[in-house]
């Protein structure tokens, strides 16, 4: 401190204006970065879940595995292609569907949502205590592009598992961290 107090006025001013010019541009990097991470990756294909829905496909319909364990998986191409051989086979995207099915490779999709690994986490257990698909993932049968709508971490959870009947049960730790 005895440095800063014998500096002159105008030294003061100017370190003044090199701390919050270093803390303007600290805060500014971390809104890109938060920005950038945040918004959710372009996908191979463009899927359009609102006209899925729209059509009366459900959720369970292409993501098989959510009614089984912890992941809800996503559908084969060849599930894809049961309809889609027929249907919308002019549309640029379900063209490129058509690539990914003749050269016989999976579509590389980007996840949406993720858990870190210590997190364990199953689907088919929400799902048989009728938690609808929306709590967590939103109105995905409104997205044309997916996207995550909660921060799901610990605190989210929790406050869910507070709303439950056995909460005291949901409230053990092994529950999610095995």
């Amino acid at each position: 401190m005895r440095r800063v107090a014998g500096l002159s006025s105008r030294q003061r001013l100017l370190f003044g204006g090199a701390v919050l010019g270093g803390v303007a541009i600290v805060v500014i990097l971390l809104v890109i970065v938060i920005a950038q991470t945040s918004a959710a990756d372009e996908q191979p294909i463009a899927f359009n879940h609102k006209r899925h829905a729209e059509n009366g496909i459900q959720c369970q319909f292409c993501h098989a595995g959510v009614a089984k364990g912890p992941v809800a998986g996503i559908p084969s191409v060849e599930k894809c292609m049961g309809c889609h051989e027929y249907v919308a086979t002019d549309s640029p995207q379900i063209q490129r569907l058509h690539g990914y099915w003749e050269r016989q490779e999976p579509i590389p999709w980007k996840r949406v949502n993720e858990q870190p690994s210590f997190v364990y986490f199953n689907h088919a257990s929400h799902i048989a205590a009728a938690v609808s698909c929306g709590a967590c993932h939103g109105a995905v049968e409104e997205m044309t592009v997916a996207e995550p709508v909660v921060n799901m971490n610990m605190g989210f959870c929790l406050d869910c598992h507070a709303q439950q009947e056995n909460k005291d049960a949901l409230w053990d730790c092994a529950v999610c961290h095995r």
